[in-house]
């Protein structure tokens, strides 16, 4: 049995004892610490140390990684089985990226919160870099207005939500090897990371709603209408809208069934899984007049695309056309491109973007249109409980803190309601003083 003793300012003994011969000697080792560090946190490190050097009075050799070694090791065995291939792409972007370059040669015990607290405080300084290819590593050339992060732009430094995002892979990370004994405790739980302000959601008013839905109605064409009724009409995410069947529909019920959403990672491509959530598979009630415009629209697909089937030869059932249409025959997807392929997931979005910007609607994203579809609710006075499982939210406290602006009228109607009790309840004011009348004048 090891012993640990304080011996003076920032100096520990550890001491064990090991058997040589028939006799038990003791082995002794004095540490000096950070002076930075609080007591408590010393003893826990020179208590870590005793165990060290207990197992190497056995013979046994401590097995440590790097964090880079580590990093695998997490990735194949704590996130594989579980996390969705979009989450590992992440991380090992966040890893690749940032931590792993910077910290990825250090043995996990050396990660100490100083250590750590230093690198972040780097980070914050670190200009941002652009994912995107130069032009010349371009299999095609740019579209018109495809352009690259300007240098301006990239020599700003991190924003704190992706400081956030590094910070919270690394402390994600550390916390499975505290979980399999691999660290005592986890230094990223003594760093502190920038705070964060809550950014309000963009959404529309009802007036501004129903002008972008007539012309969407009337000006934007068949895909993109679609896309933006299942965003705004039922809440849907960009992925799930993408990975949309016509037998996802049942008419009867007037209802649409969302199990799938369209991802992609750098390594897998394009892929249809499970929504984000569990909470993400759901059925939700279609507005009554939606199921006319999705039965005239799958009406009109069926003829393109039949009379395509049905006129090819030979000679024509290699063209892209034709591969199109056999594969909208197959899977019906709502959303696609003029072939009948099923779209890329950022499709919708960037034709929404160019339609909204050139209809008086600039800066809207067609992820805004979901935040519209939960405000309207909320403002409508549809209950919390109904609209967090049209939007697939766990928890509905997630949809109502995050929809509150939209309870600004409920507010001023409960102060008004409010205000007419305080005014019922205060005295009556005394009437004024009747005035003397008038002396005569002579």
């Amino acid at each position: 049995m090891g012993t640990v003793t304080k011996r003076g300012a920032n100096s520990w003994r550890i001491a064990t004892q090991v058997k040589v011969g028939k006799e038990w000697q003791w082995v002794r080792m004095t540490l000096r610490m950070d002076p930075a560090l609080s007591e408590s946190v010393q003893q826990r490190e020179a208590e870590k140390e005793l165990r060290k050097l207990e197992k190497r009075m056995e013979g046994e050799v401590a097995e440590t990684y790097t964090l880079k070694e580590w990093s695998e090791i997490w990735l194949t065995k704590h996130l594989e089985l579980d996390a969705s291939p979009v989450t590992i792409s992440n991380y090992r972007y966040l890893l690749d990226s940032r931590i792993l370059p910077q910290l990825g040669d250090k043995p996990l015990e050396d990660l100490t919160p100083a250590l750590l607290t230093d690198w972040l405080y780097n980070l914050r300084q670190q200009p941002r870099k652009s994912t995107r290819k130069s032009d010349e590593q371009l299999k095609r050339p740019r579209r018109p207005g495809e352009k690259l992060i300007p240098p301006s732009k990239q020599a700003k430094p991190l924003s704190v939500k992706t400081i956030l995002l590094y910070y919270g892979c690394l402390k994600t990370m550390l916390a499975a090897a505290v979980r399999v004994g691999q660290l005592e405790y986890n230094p990223m739980d003594r760093v502190q990371h920038p705070k964060k302000r809550k950014k309000k959601v963009t959404t529309l008013s009802e007036d501004d709603a129903t002008r972008l839905l007539q012309l969407i109605l009337t000006e934007a064409p068949q895909p993109l209408k679609l896309s933006v009724l299942l965003a705004m009409l039922c809440g849907l995410r960009l992925g799930e809208v993408c990975a949309l069947h016509y037998y996802d529909i049942d008419r009867d019920a007037e209802t649409i069934a969302i199990t799938e959403a369209l991802k992609y990672t750098p390594r897998t491509g394009a892929f249809t899984a499970a929504p984000k959530t569990e909470a993400g598979e759901r059925i939700i009630t279609l507005p009554h007049s939606m199921i006319q415009i999705l039965h005239d629209s799958e009406m009109e697909d069926d003829y393109k695309y039949s009379d395509i089937l049905f006129d090819i030869d030979d000679a024509e059932e290699n063209t892209a056309e034709v591969r199109g249409a056999r594969e909208w025959d197959n899977k019906s997807w709502i959303i696609h491109n003029d072939h009948g392929f099923q779209v890329n997931k950022d499709t919708p979005s960037k034709w929404f973007r160019k339609f909204a910007d050139a209809h008086g609607f600039a800066g809207i994203t067609f992820h805004d249109l979901r935040h519209a579809h939960a405000s309207l609710l909320v403002a409508n006075n549809i209950d919390i409980a109904a609209i967090a499982a049209r939007m697939g939210h766990a928890d509905p406290s997630v949809t109502l803190s995050v929809y509150t602006h939209a309870l600004t009228a409920k507010d001023q109607a409960a102060a008004a309601s409010l205000d007419n009790l305080l005014t019922a309840a205060l005295p009556a004011a005394d009437p004024p003083p009747a005035e003397d009348p008038p002396a005569d004048v002579k």
